[in-house]
Protein backbone atom coordinates (compact mmCIF):
# COMPACT_ATOMS: atom_id res chain seq x y z
CA UNK A 1 0.00 0.00 0.00
CA UNK A 2 1.11 3.54 -0.84
CA UNK A 3 2.18 5.67 2.37
CA UNK A 4 3.42 9.63 1.26
CA UNK A 5 7.24 9.45 1.99
CA UNK A 6 9.57 12.19 2.04
CA UNK A 7 11.90 10.84 -0.67
CA UNK A 8 8.72 10.95 -3.37
CA UNK A 9 7.96 14.73 -2.57
CA UNK A 10 7.72 16.78 -5.94
CA UNK A 11 9.16 20.03 -6.32
CA UNK A 12 5.58 22.13 -6.39
CA UNK A 13 5.15 24.99 -4.59
CA UNK A 14 2.27 24.75 -2.62
CA UNK A 15 0.40 26.79 -0.19
CA UNK A 16 1.59 27.25 3.50
CA UNK A 17 -0.03 28.11 6.66
CA UNK A 18 1.96 30.74 8.29
CA UNK A 19 1.09 30.07 11.70
CA UNK A 20 2.07 26.48 13.60
CA UNK A 21 2.84 25.07 16.72
CA UNK A 22 5.01 22.18 17.97
CA UNK A 23 3.55 21.19 21.14
CA UNK A 24 5.86 18.64 23.36
CA UNK A 25 7.19 18.25 26.71
CA UNK A 26 10.97 18.76 26.52
CA UNK A 27 13.65 21.13 24.76
CA UNK A 28 15.38 18.30 23.16
CA UNK A 29 18.69 19.09 22.04
CA UNK A 30 18.56 16.63 18.86
CA UNK A 31 14.78 17.82 17.90
CA UNK A 32 16.46 21.88 17.40
CA UNK A 33 17.51 21.24 13.99
CA UNK A 34 14.17 20.38 12.56
CA UNK A 35 12.68 23.00 14.74
CA UNK A 36 15.11 25.36 12.97
CA UNK A 37 13.85 24.33 9.55
CA UNK A 38 10.36 24.52 10.54
CA UNK A 39 11.02 27.89 11.75
CA UNK A 40 12.12 29.19 8.45
CA UNK A 41 8.73 27.84 6.60
CA UNK A 42 6.18 29.14 9.09
CA UNK A 43 5.48 31.64 11.75
CA UNK A 44 6.19 28.68 14.40
CA UNK A 45 6.92 28.35 18.04
CA UNK A 46 7.65 25.32 20.06
CA UNK A 47 5.48 24.98 22.84
CA UNK A 48 6.88 23.18 25.61
CA UNK A 49 5.19 21.92 28.56
CA UNK A 50 7.61 21.34 30.71
CA UNK A 51 9.57 24.56 31.88
CA UNK A 52 13.79 24.72 32.68
CA UNK A 53 12.73 25.11 36.69
CA UNK A 54 10.98 22.00 36.39
CA UNK A 55 13.49 20.22 34.29
CA UNK A 56 16.20 20.98 37.10
CA UNK A 57 13.83 19.80 39.74
CA UNK A 58 14.40 16.41 38.68
CA UNK A 59 16.28 16.07 35.53
CA UNK A 60 16.02 11.92 35.57
CA UNK A 61 18.90 10.37 33.94
CA UNK A 62 19.91 13.60 31.42
CA UNK A 63 22.94 15.53 31.18
CA UNK A 64 22.12 18.82 33.13
CA UNK A 65 22.87 20.93 30.05
CA UNK A 66 20.80 18.61 27.92
CA UNK A 67 17.39 21.01 27.93
CA UNK A 68 19.42 24.37 27.88
CA UNK A 69 20.69 23.17 24.69
CA UNK A 70 17.13 22.54 23.61
CA UNK A 71 16.25 25.68 24.06
CA UNK A 72 18.33 27.86 22.05
CA UNK A 73 16.03 29.32 20.33
CA UNK A 74 13.71 32.94 20.50
CA UNK A 75 10.57 31.08 19.69
CA UNK A 76 9.66 28.79 22.43
CA UNK A 77 6.97 29.26 24.64
CA UNK A 78 6.52 27.89 28.08
CA UNK A 79 2.83 26.10 28.74
CA UNK A 80 1.61 26.29 32.57
CA UNK A 81 1.35 22.63 33.52
CA UNK A 82 1.34 20.55 36.53
CA UNK A 83 3.44 17.47 36.37
CA UNK A 84 3.29 14.27 37.41
CA UNK A 85 5.93 11.72 37.35
CA UNK A 86 5.74 8.03 37.23
CA UNK A 87 9.08 6.31 36.52
CA UNK A 88 10.96 7.32 33.33
CA UNK A 89 7.89 8.94 32.81
CA UNK A 90 6.65 12.73 32.53
CA UNK A 91 2.65 13.88 32.34
CA UNK A 92 1.69 17.03 32.22
CA UNK A 93 -2.06 18.66 33.05
CA UNK A 94 -1.87 22.27 31.49
CA UNK A 95 -3.66 24.93 33.34
CA UNK A 96 -4.49 26.92 30.34
CA UNK A 97 -5.12 26.52 26.61
CA UNK A 98 -2.19 24.69 25.53
CA UNK A 99 -2.01 26.66 21.88
CA UNK A 100 -1.72 29.76 20.65
CA UNK A 101 -5.09 31.41 19.35
CA UNK A 102 -5.56 31.25 15.56
CA UNK A 103 -3.28 28.84 14.87
CA UNK A 104 -3.54 27.66 11.12
CA UNK A 105 -1.41 24.09 11.74
CA UNK A 106 -0.39 22.02 14.83
CA UNK A 107 2.07 19.09 15.23
CA UNK A 108 1.21 17.07 18.76
CA UNK A 109 4.33 15.61 19.48
CA UNK A 110 2.71 13.08 22.07
CA UNK A 111 -0.59 11.50 23.47
CA UNK A 112 -0.17 10.48 26.48
CA UNK A 113 -0.63 13.55 28.68
CA UNK A 114 -3.91 14.78 29.53
CA UNK A 115 -2.25 18.52 27.88
CA UNK A 116 -2.83 16.88 24.25
CA UNK A 117 -5.50 15.74 24.69
CA UNK A 118 -6.57 19.60 25.65
CA UNK A 119 -4.71 20.78 22.80
CA UNK A 120 -7.18 18.23 20.73
CA UNK A 121 -10.03 19.63 22.01
CA UNK A 122 -8.96 23.15 21.34
CA UNK A 123 -8.44 22.32 17.55
CA UNK A 124 -11.51 20.42 17.35
CA UNK A 125 -14.10 23.39 18.95
CA UNK A 126 -11.72 26.25 17.18
CA UNK A 127 -13.43 28.83 14.85
CA UNK A 128 -11.77 28.60 11.35
CA UNK A 129 -9.84 24.92 10.14
CA UNK A 130 -6.59 23.44 12.32
CA UNK A 131 -4.76 21.46 10.88
CA UNK A 132 -3.93 18.59 13.10
CA UNK A 133 -0.73 16.55 13.25
CA UNK A 134 0.49 13.91 15.40
CA UNK A 135 4.20 13.02 15.81
CA UNK A 136 4.57 9.14 16.95
CA UNK A 137 7.47 7.33 17.38
CA UNK A 138 6.87 4.05 19.10
CA UNK A 139 6.74 0.74 17.28
CA UNK A 140 4.47 -2.50 17.62
CA UNK A 141 7.51 -4.24 20.18
CA UNK A 142 8.05 -1.08 22.14
CA UNK A 143 4.50 0.18 22.39
CA UNK A 144 2.71 -0.48 25.62
CA UNK A 145 -0.90 -1.20 26.22
CA UNK A 146 -1.82 -3.72 22.97
CA UNK A 147 -5.26 -3.75 24.14
CA UNK A 148 -7.69 -2.35 26.66
CA UNK A 149 -8.97 0.54 27.80
CA UNK A 150 -4.96 2.71 27.13
CA UNK A 151 -5.10 1.10 23.68
CA UNK A 152 -8.25 2.52 22.64
CA UNK A 153 -8.03 5.53 23.62
CA UNK A 154 -4.54 5.66 21.61
CA UNK A 155 -6.72 4.38 18.50
CA UNK A 156 -9.43 7.18 18.65
CA UNK A 157 -6.65 9.83 19.50
CA UNK A 158 -4.72 9.08 16.52
CA UNK A 159 -7.76 8.31 13.94
CA UNK A 160 -9.07 11.59 14.84
CA UNK A 161 -6.12 13.95 13.68
CA UNK A 162 -5.25 14.94 9.94
CA UNK A 163 -2.32 13.26 9.92
CA UNK A 164 0.63 11.24 11.41
CA UNK A 165 4.28 11.83 10.82
CA UNK A 166 6.69 8.74 11.36
CA UNK A 167 10.09 8.10 11.59
CA UNK A 168 10.73 5.06 10.23
CA UNK A 169 9.08 1.78 8.77
CA UNK A 170 8.14 0.28 12.21
CA UNK A 171 6.39 3.10 13.11
CA UNK A 172 4.74 3.38 10.80
CA UNK A 173 3.22 -0.04 10.99
CA UNK A 174 2.23 0.44 14.77
CA UNK A 175 0.36 3.43 13.32
CA UNK A 176 -1.03 1.65 10.76
CA UNK A 177 -2.42 -0.90 13.32
CA UNK A 178 -4.19 1.53 15.11
CA UNK A 179 -6.55 1.79 11.83
CA UNK A 180 -5.33 5.20 10.98
CA UNK A 181 -5.63 5.41 6.75
CA UNK A 182 -2.31 4.67 5.03
CA UNK A 183 -2.42 7.81 2.88
CA UNK A 184 -2.44 9.96 6.41
CA UNK A 185 0.68 8.68 7.51
CA UNK A 186 4.20 10.33 6.24
CA UNK A 187 7.03 8.19 6.66
CA UNK A 188 10.33 10.16 7.35
CA UNK A 189 13.57 9.25 8.58
CA UNK A 190 14.30 10.48 12.25
CA UNK A 191 17.52 12.45 12.00
CA UNK A 192 20.40 14.61 14.40
CA UNK A 193 22.27 17.11 13.08
CA UNK A 194 24.63 14.78 11.17
CA UNK A 195 26.56 17.60 9.41
CA UNK A 196 27.45 19.00 12.72
CA UNK A 197 28.16 15.69 14.30
CA UNK A 198 30.57 14.61 11.23
CA UNK A 199 32.10 17.93 11.38
CA UNK A 200 33.01 17.90 15.11
CA UNK A 201 34.11 13.79 15.28
CA UNK A 202 37.72 14.86 14.38
CA UNK A 203 39.54 11.66 15.22
CA UNK A 204 42.48 11.69 18.03
CA UNK A 205 45.51 9.85 17.55
CA UNK A 206 45.14 6.72 18.30
CA UNK A 207 46.12 5.09 21.37
CA UNK A 208 46.70 1.43 22.02
CA UNK A 209 46.19 -1.84 19.30
CA UNK A 210 42.63 -2.83 20.90
CA UNK A 211 39.19 -2.36 19.43
CA UNK A 212 37.08 0.45 21.41
CA UNK A 213 33.31 -0.22 22.17
CA UNK A 214 31.03 2.29 23.21
CA UNK A 215 27.47 2.59 25.13
CA UNK A 216 25.48 5.76 25.18
CA UNK A 217 22.35 5.18 26.91
CA UNK A 218 20.42 5.28 30.35
CA UNK A 219 21.44 2.18 33.06
CA UNK A 220 17.50 0.75 33.48
CA UNK A 221 16.54 -2.32 32.26
CA UNK A 222 14.64 -1.59 29.12
CA UNK A 223 18.57 -0.75 27.92
CA UNK A 224 20.02 -4.14 28.96
CA UNK A 225 23.46 -2.43 30.19
CA UNK A 226 24.11 -6.04 31.91
CA UNK A 227 24.29 -8.20 29.10
CA UNK A 228 26.07 -5.74 27.28
CA UNK A 229 29.15 -5.97 30.10
CA UNK A 230 28.15 -10.12 29.88
CA UNK A 231 28.65 -10.08 26.12
CA UNK A 232 31.90 -8.14 26.40
CA UNK A 233 33.48 -9.93 28.58
CA UNK A 234 32.83 -12.90 26.54
CA UNK A 235 34.16 -11.65 23.06
CA UNK A 236 36.59 -9.21 24.24
CA UNK A 237 40.65 -9.58 23.33
CA UNK A 238 43.17 -8.22 25.59
CA UNK A 239 43.43 -4.52 24.81
CA UNK A 240 39.91 -4.31 23.90
CA UNK A 241 38.07 -1.51 26.03
CA UNK A 242 34.22 -0.96 26.31
CA UNK A 243 33.14 2.86 27.83
CA UNK A 244 29.26 3.17 29.68
CA UNK A 245 28.35 6.38 29.59
CA UNK A 246 25.17 6.56 31.57
CA UNK A 247 23.03 7.21 34.75
CA UNK A 248 20.08 5.18 36.36
CA UNK A 249 18.61 2.63 38.72
CA UNK A 250 21.11 -0.45 37.12
CA UNK A 251 24.18 2.04 37.90
CA UNK A 252 25.27 -0.24 41.10
CA UNK A 253 24.12 -3.38 39.73
CA UNK A 254 26.43 -2.95 36.47
CA UNK A 255 29.09 -1.43 38.87
CA UNK A 256 28.88 -4.87 41.01
CA UNK A 257 29.15 -6.63 37.64
CA UNK A 258 32.05 -5.05 36.35
CA UNK A 259 33.70 -6.43 39.11
CA UNK A 260 32.39 -9.69 39.22
CA UNK A 261 33.70 -10.35 36.07
CA UNK A 262 37.21 -8.37 36.57
CA UNK A 263 36.25 -5.99 34.33
CA UNK A 264 37.69 -2.63 36.10
CA UNK A 265 40.91 -2.25 34.13
CA UNK A 266 39.03 -3.14 30.90
CA UNK A 267 35.68 -0.55 31.23
CA UNK A 268 35.25 2.70 31.95
CA UNK A 269 32.44 4.04 33.66
CA UNK A 270 30.93 7.81 32.74
CA UNK A 271 27.68 8.87 34.59
CA UNK A 272 27.24 11.91 31.90
CA UNK A 273 28.39 13.75 29.30
CA UNK A 274 27.59 17.14 27.79
CA UNK A 275 25.39 16.74 24.76
CA UNK A 276 28.33 19.16 23.20
CA UNK A 277 30.90 16.91 23.94
CA UNK A 278 29.06 13.65 22.31
CA UNK A 279 31.39 13.85 19.19
CA UNK A 280 34.54 14.17 20.57
CA UNK A 281 33.65 11.03 22.49
CA UNK A 282 32.30 9.25 19.27
CA UNK A 283 35.87 10.18 17.32
CA UNK A 284 37.28 8.33 20.45
CA UNK A 285 35.60 4.74 19.99
CA UNK A 286 34.69 2.64 16.69
CA UNK A 287 31.82 0.52 17.33
CA UNK A 288 28.88 1.84 19.22
CA UNK A 289 27.05 -0.97 20.74
CA UNK A 290 22.82 -0.74 21.84
CA UNK A 291 21.64 -4.07 22.99
CA UNK A 292 18.12 -2.82 23.93
CA UNK A 293 15.09 -5.24 24.71
CA UNK A 294 12.79 -2.53 23.99
CA UNK A 295 13.73 1.09 22.10
CA UNK A 296 11.42 3.32 20.45
CA UNK A 297 14.46 4.14 18.10
CA UNK A 298 17.92 5.13 19.36
CA UNK A 299 19.10 8.24 18.04
CA UNK A 300 22.75 7.35 19.40
CA UNK A 301 22.95 5.09 16.70
CA UNK A 302 22.52 8.13 13.91
CA UNK A 303 24.98 9.74 15.82
CA UNK A 304 27.53 7.12 15.80
CA UNK A 305 27.15 5.97 11.93
CA UNK A 306 27.15 10.34 11.36
CA UNK A 307 31.26 10.34 13.18
CA UNK A 308 31.89 7.25 10.75
CA UNK A 309 31.77 4.15 13.93
CA UNK A 310 30.55 1.00 13.18
CA UNK A 311 27.06 0.21 14.98
CA UNK A 312 25.52 -3.14 16.67
CA UNK A 313 21.81 -2.94 17.20
CA UNK A 314 19.20 -4.57 18.81
CA UNK A 315 16.83 -5.38 16.14
CA UNK A 316 14.17 -4.53 18.73
CA UNK A 317 15.38 -0.75 18.62
CA UNK A 318 13.09 1.60 16.28
CA UNK A 319 16.20 2.33 14.07
CA UNK A 320 16.92 -0.98 13.14
CA UNK A 321 15.52 -1.41 10.07
CA UNK A 322 16.49 2.12 9.09
CA UNK A 323 19.92 1.46 8.99
CA UNK A 324 20.11 -2.35 8.65
CA UNK A 325 21.47 -1.90 4.97
CA UNK A 326 24.12 1.02 6.13
CA UNK A 327 27.86 0.33 5.90
CA UNK A 328 29.21 -0.45 9.83
CA UNK A 329 25.83 -1.64 11.04
CA UNK A 330 25.41 -5.27 12.34
CA UNK A 331 21.63 -6.03 13.78
CA UNK A 332 21.36 -8.59 16.22
CA UNK A 333 18.71 -10.45 18.88
CA UNK A 334 18.90 -8.92 22.22
CA UNK A 335 20.15 -11.68 23.97
CA UNK A 336 23.71 -12.03 25.32
CA UNK A 337 24.81 -14.61 22.53
CA UNK A 338 23.61 -12.61 19.85
CA UNK A 339 25.28 -9.44 20.97
CA UNK A 340 29.16 -10.81 22.14
CA UNK A 341 28.92 -12.27 18.06
CA UNK A 342 27.88 -9.14 16.77
CA UNK A 343 30.83 -7.12 18.83
CA UNK A 344 33.54 -9.51 17.80
CA UNK A 345 32.77 -9.11 14.04
CA UNK A 346 32.57 -5.82 14.47
CA UNK A 347 36.02 -5.85 15.82
CA UNK A 348 36.81 -8.34 13.14
CA UNK A 349 35.54 -6.32 10.15
CA UNK A 350 36.74 -2.64 11.54
CA UNK A 351 39.04 -0.91 8.73
CA UNK A 352 39.05 2.41 10.11
CA UNK A 353 36.01 4.97 10.47
CA UNK A 354 33.53 4.71 8.01
CA UNK A 355 34.22 7.47 5.16
CA UNK A 356 30.96 9.12 3.66
CA UNK A 357 28.31 7.67 5.76
CA UNK A 358 25.02 7.05 4.27
CA UNK A 359 23.12 8.57 7.23
CA UNK A 360 24.65 12.37 5.93
CA UNK A 361 22.14 12.55 3.79
CA UNK A 362 19.10 11.85 6.65
CA UNK A 363 19.52 15.36 7.70
CA UNK A 364 17.00 17.38 9.91
CA UNK A 365 15.91 19.79 7.14
CA UNK A 366 14.68 16.12 4.76
CA UNK A 367 12.80 15.62 7.97
CA UNK A 368 11.20 18.87 8.16
CA UNK A 369 9.98 18.72 4.22
CA UNK A 370 7.75 15.65 6.02
CA UNK A 371 6.12 17.73 8.42
CA UNK A 372 5.24 20.11 5.94
CA UNK A 373 3.80 18.16 3.70
CA UNK A 374 1.46 16.44 6.51
CA UNK A 375 0.72 20.14 7.69
CA UNK A 376 0.04 21.28 4.19
CA UNK A 377 -2.04 18.44 2.51
CA UNK A 378 -5.88 18.49 2.70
Amino acid sequence: MERVRARDADAKEVELMQKVDWLTGRAAPYRRPVWDALRNRFDFQIRLLESSTQFHSKPGNRPEDWYEIGLQSDDTAFVSTKRLQCGEENYYLALRPPLRSHVDGVVLGGWESPAYWQALAQIKTARRPVRSVGFYESTLSSQGHADGLVAAARRWYFRHLDAVVVPGEAAAEAVAAMGVKEARIYVGFNPVDVDWIARESTRPCREGTGHRFLFIGQLVPRKDPLSLIRAFADCREEADRLTIVGKGELAPATAAEIDRLALTEAVDIVPSVSYQDIPALLARHDTLVLPSITEVWGLVVNEALAAGLHAVVSSDAGVARSVASMKGVSLCEPELAAIAHAMAESRRTWAGPIETPEILSCTPGRFAEVFVRALSAG
